[in-house]
Formats: C-alpha cells, structure tokens, sequence
C-alpha cells in the first residue's frame, strides 16, 4: 500500500484502540466511564481535523522524516511498482522470497522499509503533539461534553469515587487484595479529614455560615464515609469467593474489621458535630479552659490517627516500634480523658463553668477517646493478623 494509506490505518488504530478503555469502564464508576468517553472524543476528533488536511499533513511528515536524513517513505510504493513492469522476474523472485541475500534490490528495499517505517512512527507522534497542543485549550468544552454523554445517575456520584478499585469482575483475588489495603488508606486519609473538620467546627462560631458550611461538609462526609464501607465491604466478600489462599482469607476477614473501625471514626466525627448542634439549641458557652482541653485531646487523637494511617499504608512491614507507639498514644487519650473527667467535676462544683456546659464538654472528650478506641482497634487488627510481617 502507498505510504498516505498506511498513515490513513494509523488513524484508525487511534479509533480502534479507544474500544479497550471503553470496555474496561463499562463496569467501572462514573468517573471511568467518563475517562474512557474522553479519551474516545481526544482521537475522534483529533483524527477529524486530520482527515481536512489529510495530505498536507501526510507531506510534512514526508518532510520531516527527510530532514531527519531517514529518506523518503514514499518511494518504497513506487519503486516496486516501478520493479513489477520494468523486471517482473525480480519483482516475483522478491515476494516469493527466492532472491539472494545480498542482492541490490534488496538492499535497496531494506533501507526504504525503515523510511517507511520511521516515516508512520513520525506521522502517529505529530499527529498526538499537534491534537494535544490544540485540545488542551478546550478542556473545559471536553468537561461539559463527557458530563453530558454520561450524567451521574446521583448528585454523589460527582464526590464519591474508589481510587483502587472498582465493582468489575475479579481476576486474581490475591492481588485484588493488595487493591483493597490500597483503598482502606485512602479511606482513613478520607475520615482523618473528617477530625479536622470536627476541631474546625469546635471553634465556629454558632449559627455562623461557617458553623453551618463545615456541618453540611461534615455530613456529607459522613455519608461519603458509610458508602465507602459499603463498597469496599462488597468488594472484599467478592475476593473471598474466588480462589485464596488460607492467609488470604485471613487478610479479607481482618480487613472487613479494620474498614468497620474507621467507619466508626466518621461516625464519632459526626457525633461531635451533633453535639455542638445540641450546644447551641441549648444556648450552652464554652469556657477557654473547656476549649483548650478540647484541642489537647484533639492533638492526641490526630498523633493516634497519623500513626495507624502509616501502619495500614505498609501493613505488610508494620513496625514493632509504630505499633508500640500507637499503645502509648491510646494510653494517653485515655489518661487525659480520665483527668479531665475528675477536673471537670471539681470545675462544676468550684463554679468555673455551669452543669450543662460541662455536660456537653465530657460528651465531646467521650466522643473523642472512643475515636481512639477504634484506632487502636485497627492497629490490634494489624499486629494479630499481619504480625508475621513485622519488623
């Protein structure tokens, strides 16, 4: 085939090539189906620009692959063209392969091959620099187009997304696994939010905006947070279906617990916000004394969360001396809690603060040591069934 033609099937591999993206998101979130319909609407509309000046393009890259000393790629198509009517006997002692190896025909087409060869390369490269350099302006027109072709069947789908895994079918449940301890880190990174938008909330002033942005925000984390369990809770029990080893089925059953603890972290996160809801129906202040306590025991809970975050991001090296110190950090939640339950009895009746400002100080410590139960509930977890892999 001539060398225009062989540049015009190198645009519709692009085409074709777009149908393994598509096939791949078809059971993927929203997120990839619309990343598959990008990358299809990238070529398509790549190659029609293309077709409109299909042999001027085709010439410069003639040109290009010349001037890179590598000959022209359109001569190949001629000279054998020219070889079949001027010497039939070499043209048919080529193409039945019979021709000597050293012979000057040969040689001659060798070097044309590459031409040819070097020439389609330079065509697919320029053809992608030039798309990419007129299609990066118009990515918000891509945006709005791929939104469009796939809408979010829920408001949620625009904020919810699994980075690790996806509800497609399971091939090799083992590394499927590895999938998942990926996700249950990004889970906690996901809920470890959820502590400073707490603190943050803490400090707001009552029915602020403010106060009432960070408690949506917080709701919906909250939300985001209990589908997240859901999804990859699914995922897990489809692993334990396929073939796994015993130490497999192990990891699945520790990491189902592990995800139902840091589910219950969001849900104290939301807790503490409720609290500060019913604070402020009940026209309940806050001392500075009650709001420094509280940004201690938040200090402590952030350390605790920090520790297990690096514990589950390598559970398969966990370090003897993390874990020791996420029991040091646990005993010192709960130290602080118990002091600052016996100062807060002592408070009430010295008149320092009212009963009921005190009453809801305690259900916010309360609130924040059991985040730290549930933290050190993950790295129990992680040292029983991961402890072979400590270091």
């Amino acid at each position: 085939i001539s060398f225009d033609l062989a540049c015009a099937v190198v645009l519709g591999s692009n085409i074709g090539t777009t149908i393994t993206p598509l096939l791949a998101s078809m059971s993927g979130n929203v997120a990839a189906k619309r990343t598959a319909m990008g990358h299809l609407l990238f070529n398509t509309l790549g190659i029609i620009w293309t077709l409109c000046v299909f042999y001027p393009f085709v010439n410069l890259n003639v040109w290009i692959t010349e001037a890179f000393g590598q000959g022209n790629p359109e001569t190949l198509f001629t000279y054998v063209n020219t070889l079949e009517d001027t010497q039939p006997d070499i043209y048919n002692q080529l193409f039945a392969g019979s021709l000597p190896a050293g012979h000057e025909v040969l040689a001659k087409i060798a070097m044309m091959q590459f031409s040819v060869s070097f020439g389609l390369s330079m065509f697919h490269t320029v053809f992608n620099l030039i798309n990419l350099s007129i299609m990066i302006w118009l990515t918000g027109m891509y945006v709005k187009i791929v939104e469009k072709l796939i809408p979010a069947k829920h408001k949620e789908d625009e904020e919810f997304q699994l980075k690790f895994i996806s509800a497609g079918l399971l091939s090799a449940s083992e590394l499927n696994i590895a999938q998942a301890e990926k996700e249950m880190t990004v889970y906690a990174q996901r809920v470890q939010r959820m502590i400073d938008m707490a603190e943050n909330l803490v400090h707001s002033k009552e029915k602020s905006e403010e106060f009432s942005q960070l408690f949506s925000r917080l709701e919906k984390y909250e939300e985001i947070s209990d589908r997240m369990e859901i999804e990859i809770a699914n995922y897990l029990n489809r692993c334990a279906e396929g073939r796994l080893s015993n130490e497999g089925k192990l990891h699945i059953a520790a990491m189902l617990n592990i995800v139902s603890e840091i589910e219950s972290i969001a849900d104290c996160c939301f807790g503490c916000a409720k609290i500060l809801i019913r604070k402020q129906e009940s026209g309940v202040d806050f001392t500075e004394l009650i709001y420094k306590n509280i940004d201690t025991m938040f200090g402590y809970l952030k350390e605790a969360m920090t520790d297990m975050i690096e514990l589950l991001s390598d559970v398969e090296k966990a370090r003897e001396v993390a874990i020791i110190r996420s029991y040091n950090k646990e005993r010192e939640i709960n130290n602080l809690r118990n002091q600052l339950r016996t100062n807060n009895v002592e408070n009430i009746n010295n008149k320092v603060y009212e009963y009921q400002s005190g009453i809801y100080y305690m259900d916010i410590i309360n609130d924040l040591e059991k985040m730290g139960d549930y933290i050190i509930n993950v790295v129990d977890t992680i040292r029983d069934h991961f402890r072979k892999h400590v270091a």
